[in-house]
């Protein structure tokens, strides 16, 4: 009877030690083996960079130089307006104003030996009046020749002093000079400002790349700033995602390589780099988001801009 107590008692202590340290057991086990969850978040596939283009001014499309597809560089014609006669007109008015003040600029600057000469006969002569007038004050005394001797000595005066500043310029009145060169610069502004107005019809390439989304045609009406076409670097390609939660952006960082699956691919897994994290959050159905941008190191032919991808950051 003793034995079987005794037995009984060592059962119930060596269960009571079991239970007691199983919780910690298990955790520990636990925690050996579970991972943190994966971040994987969707995204968009775009070009590296594109840009949409539009005319800066309204009218009628005169000619297309290229199609959809088509590889063009920067600056190159894309697409023209109905040349407009009144830009012509007032180019042409320009430019003929920019030269009229070229040419006085130029005469006069070419004169200077004959402006030196004649400021230098001014001056004599101005003091030669100044002399006659005193004279005539002198033996009269009247308010009316001492009015006249001041008017005299003011032009004197004057003329003086515009002598001796023609004198130390080499010919050159300073005044005279900033005047003529005032006029000469706002003339070129004025055809430099024309011939915008005529480029403005013209639109250019921003960028190399592939000409997409074209919109456009002969006779065709065209607003200001509205989008008629875009040119888009297909050089490499980024995806796009926009829907990182706080709780999971803190859980990637630029330079980490990443995972990418195309929903319209799912056997094709590319390799990738985050290469940006927006500093700036968006709010979302109440959520904080982020957006990172994946530069992808590896491509398919069948890529096309716009599909859905899926990012694994867990790399």
């Amino acid at each position: 009877m003793k034995k079987k107590l005794s037995i009984i008692v060592v059962s119930i202590i060596i269960t009571a030690a079991i239970a007691a340290c199983s919780p910690q057991e298990a955790d520990q086990g636990m925690a050996g083996t579970v991972s943190p969850p994966a971040v994987i978040a969707e995204g968009r596939l775009l070009p590296v960079k594109a840009l949409d283009h539009s005319f800066s001014v309204g009218g009628q499309i005169a000619e297309v130089t290229v199609a959809s597809g088509e590889t063009v560089r920067k600056n190159q014609v894309l697409a023209r307006i109905v040349d407009s006669a009144e830009a012509e007109a007032l180019l042409a008015s320009a430019e003929r104003e920019a030269l009229a003040a070229q040419q006085a600029l130029d005469d006069y600057t070419a004169s200077a030996v004959e402006n030196l000469a004649e400021a230098q006969i001014e001056a004599i002569l101005a003091g030669k009046r100044r002399t006659t007038r005193l004279n005539n004050y002198n033996a009269s005394g009247s308010r009316e020749s001492l009015a006249r001797l001041n008017e005299a000595t003011g032009e004197m005066d004057r003329l003086q002093e515009l002598f001796e500043r023609i004198e130390a310029n080499d010919g050159l009145d300073p005044d005279e000079m900033n005047t003529l060169e005032a006029r000469v610069s706002s003339t070129t502004a004025n055809v430099e400002s024309a011939k915008e107005a005529i480029d403005a019809l013209n639109l250019r390439a921003a960028m190399n790349g592939v000409v997409t989304d074209l919109n456009l045609a002969v006779g065709q009406v065209v607003s200001p700033g509205e989008v008629v076409l875009a040119v888009a670097d297909f050089s490499e390609w980024i995806i796009e995602t926009d829907n990182l939660t706080e709780f999971e952006v803190v859980k990637i960082s630029e330079g980490q390589e990443v995972d990418v699956t195309l929903d319209a691919l799912p056997d094709v897994h590319l390799k990738g780099e985050v290469v940006e994290i927006n500093e700036r959050f968006e709010e979302k159905r109440g959520d904080i988001t982020y957006t990172a941008t994946i530069l992808l190191n590896e491509t398919d032919p069948l890529m096309r801009w716009g599909m859905t991808a899926a990012v694994d950051f867990s790399e």
